[in-house]
């Protein structure tokens, strides 16, 4: 699959970061930082995130990064 970002499919869908902030029940900054993969979301906010923007999660996060939120939702 070809890799694109959050940002382009957000923008792709029409989604402004604060109404994605608000479907996912977080921040407007925590949405622009995911974007940045400054920060990763838990999985299941990663879910619902690829979801929202009618892709799989495999789209969005490399296999790496998928793991680093399977062992963040462990804590």
């Amino acid at each position: 699959m070809e890799d694109k970002s959050i940002r382009y499919y957000r923008r792709k869908n029409n989604i402004t970061q604060q109404k994605l902030a608000e479907l996912l029940g977080i921040t407007q900054t925590y949405v622009s930082f995911i974007e940045q993969k400054k920060m990763y979301p838990d999985i299941e906010t990663a879910e619902k995130l690829a979801s929202i923007l009618n892709v799989p999660v495999g789209a969005l996060w490399n296999t790496y990064e998928l793991d680093m939120m399977l062992e963040k939702s462990k804590i």
